[in-house]
């Protein structure tokens, strides 16, 4: 087991990990910054349950009490959705939040940083972080992590205020396959599609898996399999092409963009978002179970 100081992986994860079974890292900014409290809760217990449903464990990753924390309990969820200080936690933060405020929710790329030290392969999030509509210099990190470490992310597609096409380009240059699953059009995050084809699509649990450990075989880096949201709680994604334009920069811009995207379209987004959160745990199970049986 990994020694990195400021890593804490609470005990039923290293037990899991350290036995060969299957675990999914599950990123903690949702909590902090993505939804209601509320909701959030709710999406982090439909998240639990998917993956405890496959016999798979769940590893919330946070930035609490001073530690990189991988493996929160509920109520510490809890508490950590509760305080008005947490920040949002990227690498570029990551050592300074552990200093103050000492809390903070984790986004997809300062949780691939915790999994990859920790040795988990599998991470659930809603949508991924990419290019920002513009002139291409606001990226998220989550694509840089991305580049750097052999771990698989499932999501439901980049964020919806981003710009999609520039996001697929970086994540090719960077080297990154991005597998629809059951699907040649990348998920819109919270819309089925966000109307560009894909050049790799998966049927079956033992092809993606395949692809994905083949990938790293050749050393290869990160991979995002992107399932799309299906059904009634899809929002059209000419409902969610609105003009969020904020004057937040940085990482305060994704959160305030859907912030001003959940104002405009109300309760449909906090549904469909914690409806996605759950389809993507639980495929993520799915993928970690037919990874471990590859070896």
């Amino acid at each position: 087991m990994p020694s990195v100081t400021s890593l804490a992986i609470a005990p039923p994860v290293r037990d899991a990990i350290a036995s060969g079974a299957a675990v999914v890292a599950l990123e903690s900014a949702v909590i902090t910054h993505g939804l209601p409290k509320a909701a959030a809760m709710d999406a982090v217990r439909q998240q639990w349950a998917a993956c405890e449903k496959a016999n798979v464990t769940p590893a919330v990753v946070a930035v609490f009490d001073g530690e990189l924390r991988v493996g929160l309990t509920i109520d510490e969820c809890a508490s950590l959705a509760a305080r008005a200080d947490a920040v949002k936690v990227s690498p570029w933060n990551l050592a300074a939040a552990l200093v103050s405020p000492g809390f903070g929710g984790t986004t997809v790329a300062a949780t691939i940083v915790a999994a990859s030290k920790a040795g988990i392969r599998v991470i659930s999030t809603g949508g991924i972080g990419g290019v920002h509509p513009g002139n291409g210099q606001d990226v998220s990190s989550d694509v840089t992590e991305l580049g750097r470490q052999p771990v698989c992310v499932v999501c439901a597609g980049p964020k919806s205020t981003l710009d999609a096409g520039s996001t697929l380009e970086r994540l090719e240059t960077l080297g990154v396959p991005v597998i629809g699953w059951r699907s040649s059009l990348l998920a819109g995050f919270l819309a089925t599609s966000a109307g560009l084809r894909l050049p790799v699509r998966a049927e079956t649990l033992e092809d993606l898996a395949s692809m994905v450990s083949r990938h790293w075989q050749l050393g290869g880096a990160g991979v995002v399999v992107s399932q799309p949201l299906l059904g009634d709680l899809a929002i059209p994604w000419s409902e969610l092409a609105g003009d969020e334009a904020t004057t937040a920069k940085g990482p305060d811009r994704t959160p305030a963009e859907l912030s001003q995207l959940q104002a405009r379209l109300g309760d449909r987004v906090i549904r469909a978002n914690v409806a996605l959160l759950e389809r993507n745990a639980a495929l993520a199970a799915q993928v970690a179970l037919a990874l471990n049986h590859r070896g």
